[in-house]
């Protein structure tokens, strides 16, 4: 009886020692799991601290561009302030906002017209080692010239910067020269005589006076006027006299010329009016050139601000 006493008080205390050492894992896996959510949760405010450091450095940078931007407008309206101090308060001005893309007419110390406007991009483009920047130029100018229906011929920048756009090479079209029109390259009269000696004939772009033609060895077709001329890969640059280098539609029914290459004129996009995104020429709706065109004169100053 005592053997089997014995035995129980045995049995009793080994399963309370199991149940101690249960209770003891589980307290430990209790800990573990802790420190696990402890170190998850270390991880998750780390990575939150890292995005407020990136979002706050984006918000800083957003800051520092604001203050210069303000600090521009600052300098050029005290510029604008210096340039109309001696202009009386009579007589008719133009006065151009390339902050607010707006367009102001003054007569008599009065506003007699207004309208939206768009002014130059501000970005810059390399062309033969040079930097070309499209700003509006600010200061003081006068009306030069009054034209209607005007032709555009585009500067070299123009056929450089839509190749850059569209990623193609570009190639002048010289007198005398010839090019390839499938492939864009330059192509000599000893070439030109080795391609006939397989009994081919390539089709070449060369000047015929002054205009572009397209000559496949029987018949020559004159390219049309104000197109771009694509061969292959390559965007070919017409001399400045001939008619495909006459873009017209580009500057609207009407330009109001201020010189250097800069004018007040219509506009073929019409939905990007009120942005900067000229080439550093004012771009005005259609009805809004053809109402400044009609109260203009020449010899108007032109204030850009």
């Amino acid at each position: 009886m005592r053997r089997w006493i014995g035995f129980l008080g045995s049995w009793a205390l080994f399963v309370l020692a199991l149940g101690l050492a249960g209770i003891a894992a589980a307290g430990e896996w209790i800990n573990i799991r802790d420190a696990r959510r402890l170190a998850r949760v270390q991880v998750v405010d780390k990575l939150i601290a890292e995005r407020m450091d990136v979002k706050t450095g984006k918000l800083r940078g957003a800051a520092a561009q604001r203050a210069v931007h303000l600090n521009t407008l600052q300098q050029k309206m005290a510029s604008i302030s210096k340039t109309t101090d001696d202009l009386p308060d009579t007589g008719q001005v133009i006065l151009v906002s390339t902050a607010e893309n707006k367009l102001y007419v003054r007569r008599d110390g009065q506003t007699i017209f207004e309208a939206v406007c768009s002014t130059g991009k501000g970005t810059t483009l390399a062309v033969d080692g040079r930097t070309k920047v499209f700003d509006t130029p600010i200061g003081k100018l006068r009306i030069k010239s009054k034209e209607t229906d005007p032709v555009w011929v585009p500067p070299d920048w123009h056929f450089v910067e839509l190749a850059q756009k569209e990623g193609l090479r570009v190639v002048h079209l010289n007198p005398g020269g010839s090019i390839d029109a499938s492939t864009g390259d330059l192509v000599s009269s000893r070439n030109e005589g080795i391609w006939s000696w397989f009994g081919g004939r390539r089709t070449t772009l060369h000047l015929q006076g002054k205009t572009v033609v397209a000559d496949d060895g029987s018949t020559q077709r004159e390219l049309p006027p104000g197109k771009p001329i694509i061969a292959g890969r390559t965007i070919v640059i017409p001399p400045v006299d001939s008619p495909q280098r006459q873009f017209t539609g580009v500057l609207g029914k009407y330009r109001l010329e201020l010189g250097d290459g800069y004018g007040i004129h219509g506009t073929d996009e019409p939905d990007k009016l009120g942005r900067s995104v000229s080439h550093g020429c004012v771009r005005l709706g259609d009805s809004d050139i053809e109402r400044l065109y009609a109260m203009a004169n020449v010899g108007d100053e032109v204030i850009i601000y």
